[in-house]
């Protein structure tokens, strides 16, 4: 096995465990933290058993091996920025629905503090 093989598998290992410390301690998210998984498992597979990408690129009539990695991994990073993109816009309605929420929330207690200053201030109703 060649060396670029070993970095291959180096790679792989870094990023599972760097995924790992991510999910522990920074809050990573297990649907981002799956795409991560699965591109560090195929990197380590392809790097163990490059008979693998061969075969695989023999199957598809892709004439340079390496030609079908590049194509599946952008294809992957298009299927990451279409992820990404669905939840920004989740997300930014979500927060355009929780501003207007808050706005009204406010509308309605400025609404109510002058009314509260009518009443005297030891809490007794007056006569």
């Amino acid at each position: 096995m060649t060396s670029a093989y070993w970095l291959g598998v180096v790679f792989a290992l870094v990023v599972l465990v760097s995924i790992f410390l991510r999910m522990r301690n920074q809050g990573m998210k297990e649907r981002y933290a799956t795409w991560w998984l699965v591109i560090a498992l195929g990197v380590a597979m392809v790097s163990l058993f490059p008979g693998i990408l061969r075969r695989a690129a023999r199957l598809v009539g892709v004439q340079v091996p390496l030609n079908l990695a590049f194509f599946l991994a952008g294809v992957i990073m298009l299927l990451l920025s279409l992820q990404f993109s669905v939840d920004l816009s989740r997300a930014d309605e979500e927060r355009r629905r929780i501003v207007e929420e808050l706005a009204l929330l406010r509308m309605e207690t400025d609404a109510l503090r002058p009314g509260a200053r009518d009443t005297p201030d030891d809490g007794s109703a007056a006569d």
